[in-house]
């Protein structure tokens, strides 16, 4: 099963938080790749076309100044990408 924790009434767009910690190099990599595989799985379950935007919570870390760069880069083909920092 899969659950977007928000969908718009349509159903065309679909939003992700992440909550996750991307402090280091490789708990980034580790979100990332949760995050394409969480979307693939969810591709199969919603009505499409359908689009992504992932929300990545990062208040309270210590993150890279090009984060928000890194994260649309790697998820650019699956999803849209913002990041709450404050």
């Amino acid at each position: 099963m899969f659950t977007p924790e928000f969908s718009a009434t349509d159903a065309a767009e679909h939003i992700l938080i992440a909550n996750h910690y991307v402090e280091t190099e490789e708990a980034l990599n580790l979100s990332i790749a949760f995050v394409r595989g969480r979307i693939h799985f969810g591709r199969q379950h919603v009505p499409l076309p359908a689009t992504f935007v992932v929300h990545y919570d990062v208040r309270g870390q210590r993150v890279m100044v090009e984060l928000e760069t890194r994260l649309e880069q790697a998820l650019a083909d699956v999803a849209k990408v913002r990041v709450k920092r404050s």
